[in-house]
């Protein structure tokens, strides 16, 4: 009697078991802010090496995604300052040259392939602007600073 209660007890414990790690399972499946699971590497089509930003047969318009004292510290010769915190106003300042950059590749730079404000300006100029083509350079804007 006592190996049968145990034997009881025993199974209804694994199906509780069970039906947890069920539950916890689809749970950590499809909640919505549910970590990867895996890492994705996506591929940009709109990043651009700086050979290739050299290939590009218009005149480039570029656009500098820093702050206003990296800026002022060193930018690529040309570059129009365009950035997140500032964006109405810099935008109001720059309306006549990205106006007249319609048509023209863009090319959206920061700090270094780890940074992300370029990415973000891009598809403000994208979205909000309409400009097409705007790129964003991967690598380092020095090299273009001669």
């Amino acid at each position: 009697m006592i190996m049968k209660r145990l034997r009881v007890t025993f199974v209804q414990a694994i199906v509780i078991l069970a039906i947890s790690v069920g539950i916890a399972g689809a749970a950590a499946w499809m909640h919505p802010r549910a970590p990867a699971w895996y890492v994705v590497t996506a591929v940009n089509s709109w990043d651009l090496t700086p050979e290739q930003v050299r290939d590009l047969d218009d005149e480039v318009v570029w656009i500098d995604a820093r702050t206003e004292a990296d800026f002022e510290k060193g930018h690529i010769k040309g570059a129009l300052l365009l950035n997140e915190d500032e964006w109405g106003d810099l935008v109001f300042e720059h309306q006549d040259t990205l106006q007249a950059a319609m048509g023209k590749a863009v090319v959206v730079y920061c700090d270094g392939t780890g940074c992300e404000r370029s990415q973000h300006v891009a598809e403000k100029l994208r979205q909000l602007i309409g400009l097409d083509p705007v790129y964003v350079l991967r690598g380092d804007w020095r090299e273009f600073q001669k």
